[in-house]
């Protein structure tokens, strides 16, 4: 699941008008004046490659005797290329790749290696990105595989590399807002193996369609999925921020989501939430609630990625635990930005979740990260996560999957 040092709003309104949403950039400028494009020769002699090196390492302390400790070095990254404009075209594509260090990973015959990071086949080279874009004054559509952010399909960045979807996604901004509509189909990625899979098995996909607004620290959005053969959803966030000082704000806001059962596929549920947050410096306190309703005979859909809950943790969400019963979720939150005393480019944070069941009190998790930024190039995140299944409700069978987790990744970006 996708974790940043502070609570955030999970709205896209950085999903800007002209559609442009891949994460990485080029540093050095070698895109040359529109006027200089004349030909499709010039659209890719002057295009921009960007791309990431990538290590990591995951390290896993299961608390059940039934699962050993496991671990995982691995080296990897991206490398993309998107050309010039031409008359508003432009075309871009990007390699994905992650491989296993095996003599600094678990051994596989003894259950000791953590495909997370790697997969099952140690290693993964893919064709993550492939698409032609169409750009017209604040009007946008990409077709093909590509980076995406949406409440409930997300690029969920929490190993080696991002997800990616395969579709058709269309933007177009108007003043302070931005309308937004997409068809998908395929994704990859932590959640999908690192294979371009299905995003409904024996369906035809996901249609969705979304509208954002931001102004003045007012951010809203609203949108709507037809997930074939599960569901249909709504869902709409709202937030606030409220610069009381130069050194000192206010975040509240508030998501609400409702989801409709398809075929009878028992996803049925729905999801109330709020957040507040105060900054002071570079000290930030946050607090989160949220509760899934559900049925005693239907389950919650979480999306695809790292869902859209305000207390949702390294591991576990409410929407996740939320199956045949109601679930309370609460959340505290400190971090601080250690550049107001003199540390550039170091933060921390400390997140404690609580799970509370309708029936069972299903766990607690515990995270902490350390994260370093050196320049624009370079950057380290540690973060350690434990979990605590206090009362073994996690499983049906009363397994104990309690657990300790540490995940150190550490880039280069150019």
């Amino acid at each position: 699941m996708k974790k940043t040092i502070l609570l955030s709003l999970a709205t896209v309104a950085y999903l800007q008008a002209g559609g442009d949403i891949t994460p990485l950039t080029c540093n050095s400028d070698i895109k040359a004046p529109a006027s200089s494009i004349n030909s499709l020769a010039d659209a890719f002699a002057n295009g921009k490659v960007s791309g990431q090196i990538r290590a990591g390492y995951i390290w896993v302390d299961p608390s059940s005797e039934a699962y050993p400790t496991n671990y995982t070095t691995a080296i990897g990254g991206q490398l993309k290329y998107e050309t010039a404009s031409y008359y508003g075209f432009s075309a871009g594509a990007a390699f994905y790749t992650s491989h296993a260090i095996m003599t600094l990973s678990g051994d596989r015959a003894d259950d000791e290696f953590n495909p997370t990071m790697a997969s099952e086949d140690k290693y993964y080279d893919i064709l993550g990105e492939a698409y032609i874009n169409y750009k017209y004054n604040t009007f946008n559509i990409r077709i093909g595989r590509q980076l995406i952010d949406t409440p409930y399909a997300d690029s969920d960045d929490i190993r080696m590399t991002p997800q990616t979807f395969e579709g058709v996604v269309a933007s177009y901004g108007i003043d302070n807002f931005t309308l937004i509509g997409a068809y998908l189909t395929k994704w990859q990625g932590p959640d999908a193996q690192y294979k371009f899979e299905d995003l409904i098995e024996d369906g035809d996909g996901v249609a969705m369609a979304g509208a954002t607004y931001a102004y003045d620290g007012l951010e809203a959005g609203l949108w709507y999925y037809n997930a074939d053969n599960t569901a249909d959803i709504i869902y709409t966030d709202v937030s606030k921020e409220f610069a009381l000082n130069k050194d000192t704000s206010i975040k509240v806001a508030l998501q609400f989501a409702n989801q409709s059962e398809i075929d009878n596929s028992g996803i049925e549920g729905m999801l109330y939430g709020a957040m507040a947050e105060f900054g002071y410096k570079g000290l930030t306190l946050g607090i989160a609630y949220d509760k899934v309703d559900v049925d005693d005979d239907s389950s919650y859909f979480g999306g695809f990625g790292g869902g859209v809950g305000y207390v949702n943790m390294f591991e576990m969400t409410a929407g996740a635990l939320a199956t045949n019963e109601d679930i309370d979720a609460y959340k505290a939150t400190i971090g601080y930005d250690f550049s107001y005393v003199g540390f550039d480019g170091l933060s921390m944070s400390f997140d404690y979740g609580d799970f509370d069941g309708e029936n069972n009190h299903e766990a607690k998790e515990y995270n902490f990260t350390l994260a370093y930024e050196s320049n624009a190039n370079w950057d380290l995140e540690i973060v350690y996560d434990k979990i605590d299944d206090e009362y073994q409700n996690l499983s049906e069978d009363g397994t104990d999957f309690s657990l300790d987790r540490v995940l150190v990744r550490a880039n280069y970006n150019f």
